[in-house]
């Protein structure tokens, strides 16, 4: 079948991998926590240091903090989330969610961030040890995670056993959105991602999975959310150097960003020289185009497949590589899930010829990892197509599918 626009990939897709697959109707804390419980209670599923938390001891820690939590939330909906990515800060996101509660993630060292109009708020923010840090010091009123644990064990679900906040709708908003705004994000969208990814690059449950994205970002919600699904340990680094984590944990994955791994090639040589073959691939996020020198660098000094992958806080991951075949000046194919339209940059009307006979063109995807909305109060529209979402980058392909990112003035 000759290649258009409207098949995505064309030519070349792993051998193995499932190009759409559904998203369970669940909420996060039952499919990522309650669902590691069961299948590998004994096993880590948080790490970070000489912190290791089990799968049954963050069932119960998620869940304790959700019932506590939903006591103090009333009629409010909205709780403020200030905290990086460590142990604490993710069993606090999870348990936000448990108690079907609206999230703000914000950094750890970030500004107030006030209710907008119209919406209900809690008056508390949780945070976790930076977090609570910097949030005391602007005079705000901050729990913490020990402080949700020692209350008093109670249920988290509602009396009549229903949910305040559908599986579709706003549930998480993540910064990072033009002009200041947050992209809000449901229950459906978050797994979404994790199912995609997870699904993607077959992740093996037997490895540990280090992630070193920030947790207030969409790629540090899929650094920890993936791995869960598959039922893999998360690694979080801290303040540790990556490597000496990786090794430690015997990690298969890791999940940084181009720029930082990179770095690690010139500044912590012998520790990256101890993981040379070690690792199964390195995933390694990028914001647009990038220098392929880079990627090469990357591989050669870690001795494993270099993969890079492509998103935005609106629809989370969209393009990645494979370690089957992968380009080094290629970010990769569109993800599973992913459905990628090509569109004339000006028009945006989809361009009616093969996609490898166009010198570039705008991406439009629709996948069900993208966003519910933005901030109502932001006056931000959405910029879809056919119900596609316009992202801000230009790319071109070659004959066998794989997708290159164009620099801003081509």
């Amino acid at each position: 079948m000759p290649k258009t626009i409207a098949i995505t990939p064309s030519w070349y897709w792993p051998a193995g991998t499932t190009r759409v697959t559904g998203v369970p109707p669940f909420g996060i804390h039952e499919i990522l926590v309650d669902r590691f419980a069961r299948h590998r209670p004994d096993a880590p599923a948080l790490v970070s240091g000489d912190d290791r938390v089990t799968g049954a001891e963050l069932a119960d820690r998620v869940h304790a903090a959700a019932a506590a939590l939903r006591g103090r939330l009333g009629d409010a909906s909205c709780v403020h989330l200030y905290a990086g990515a460590t142990v604490e800060g993710v069993v606090l996101l999870l348990a936000a969610l448990a108690a079907d509660a609206r999230v703000r993630l914000l950094a750890a060292g970030a500004a107030p961030d006030p209710p907008l109009a119209g919406e209900a708020c809690a008056t508390i923010a949780l945070a976790d040890g930076a977090g609570a840090a910097a949030a005391s010091a602007d005079g705000r009123q901050v729990v913490r995670l020990a402080e949700l644990c020692a209350a008093p064990r109670g249920s988290v679900q509602d009396p009549e056993g229903e949910r305040r906040i559908g599986l579709g709708d706003a549930a998480v908003a993540l910064p990072g959105a033009p002009g200041g705004a947050a992209a809000w994000h449901s229950h459906h969208s978050l797994l979404a991602t994790a199912v995609s990814i997870a699904t993607f690059l077959q992740l093996d449950a037997s490895l540990p999975w280090v992630s070193a994205q920030p947790l207030a970002t969409w790629e540090g919600l899929a650094g920890v959310m993936a791995p869960l699904l598959a039922g893999t340990t998360v690694v979080l680094p801290g303040a540790e150097p990556l490597p000496q984590a990786a090794a430690r944990e015997a990690a298969g994955y890791v999940f940084a960003d181009l720029e930082t791994v990179t770095a690690l090639t010139r500044d912590a040589k012998r520790d990256v020289k101890n993981l040379r073959g070690a690792l199964r691939l390195l995933l390694l996020s990028v914001a647009g185009a990038f220098d392929p020198d880079m990627r090469r660098r990357v591989g050669r000094s870690f001795d494993c497949a270099a993969l890079t992958m492509y998103g935005s806080v609106e629809t989370g991951p969209v393009f990645a590589s494979h370690p089957s075949w992968y380009v080094d000046e290629s970010v990769g194919i569109p993800i599973t899930n992913a459905h990628v339209v090509p569109v004339d940059p000006r028009s945006h009307a989809p361009l009616q010829t093969l996609w490898e006979l166009v010198e570039f063109a705008r991406v439009s995807v629709r996948s069900p990892a993208s966003m519910v909305g933005y901030d109502r109060a932001s006056g931000l529209d959405e910029p879809t197509v056919d119900g596609r979402f316009l992202m801000p980058m230009l790319a071109s392909s070659d004959a066998n599918g794989m997708i290159y990112l164009l620099p801003d003035e081509v």
